[in-house]
């Protein structure tokens, strides 16, 4: 399918004036817009004709839960001197948590744990010790939630999600790298304003937009949204054209990076097309696989 800018032309005119030929308008990574086009942030809301194309309407229900992956072996025992480490990572409450189970399969009492992350692309950090309060006995296994902050130091990791991860006990200190889904990172205040997310699309070039396929999904656009906006991805509207719903998303990430995304639904083809724009262009792959994982669990 063509890239066809379904938001461009038409929609212009009910806004009242051409925003692709308005001042610049960006947004810092602090997330507060800069320099916005005149007449966009103080206009009146649009009613009427904008309200109908952009229907946010369509019986939406309750939100489903934050998409949680399962567990991985991080760390295999046999390169642990016999600690066995497997996680995921969980969204609860607005803070980001690492859960791992710690499996003790050596011979001795295992005691004195800590933990301490590289750099990483999001500043990813413990915000508290790690929690073992009793030692690990042999074929024991314990389950700690790890509180991270998103305040550690930053560097650009390869792949962008990658986490690298020192643990210490009484035994040794050993190290794993694992990934953590984007998803984590989307936050509960990321639902753009229309004419906001209108005016950003615009003045983001669109030779950086990225293209991606959403393979093997039946769902509907009304279970789409409820599954997205369960983990931060929120519905700022959707209008149907050419038996497809056309869902304009938007998400923040905890860096205050947006991303504005364009995913079309068509009831008879379990294959979306999803455009994404953004001003790190370098995220949008993984925005994009943290939408196939939720929506697919």
């Amino acid at each position: 399918m063509g890239a066809v800018d379904l938001l461009g032309g038409g929609l212009d005119s009910l806004l009242g004036g051409d925003i692709g030929g308005s001042p610049a308008m960006g947004v810092g990574l602090g997330g507060a817009p800069v320099g916005m086009a005149a007449g966009l942030g103080g206009a009146p809301a649009v009613g009427g004709g904008l309200g109908d194309l952009f229907d946010l309407g369509g019986g939406v229900g309750m939100a489903t839960g934050a998409y949680v992956p399962p567990k991985a072996v991080w760390l295999p025992a046999m390169k642990a001197k016999g600690l066995e480490i497997s996680g995921t990572f969980a969204r609860r409450g607005g803070a980001i948590h690492m859960d791992v189970s710690l499996n003790n399969k050596a011979m001795s009492v295992m005691t004195d744990f800590a933990i301490q992350f590289n750099k990483n692309s999001f500043g990813l950090a413990p915000a508290a010790p790690l929690q073992v309060l009793t030692p690990l006995s042999p074929n024991q296994t314990v389950e700690v939630s790890l509180p991270l902050s998103t305040n550690g130091p930053v560097m650009k990791m390869e792949p962008l999600n990658n986490l690298q991860v020192a643990v210490k006990n009484n035994i040794d200190v050993f190290y794993f790298s694992c990934q953590y889904p984007i998803s984590m990172l989307f936050v509960e205040d990321g639902r753009m304003d229309r004419q906001l997310f209108l005016a950003t699309w615009k003045d983001i070039p669109s030779d950086s937009e990225a293209q991606f396929q959403i393979k093997d999904c039946h769902l509907s656009a009304d279970a789409v949204c409820n599954k997205l906006q369960g983990s931060n991805v929120f519905t700022v509207a959707r209008r149907t054209a050419d038996a497809q719903e056309l869902l304009y998303l938007s998400v923040k990430l905890t860096n205050g990076i947006w991303v504005l995304t364009e995913l079309r639904v068509q009831s008879a083809n379990p294959n979306h097309t999803m455009s994404v724009r953004c001003r790190a262009p370098e995220v949008s792959q993984y925005v994009c696989q943290s939408f196939e994982l939720i929506l697919r669990n």
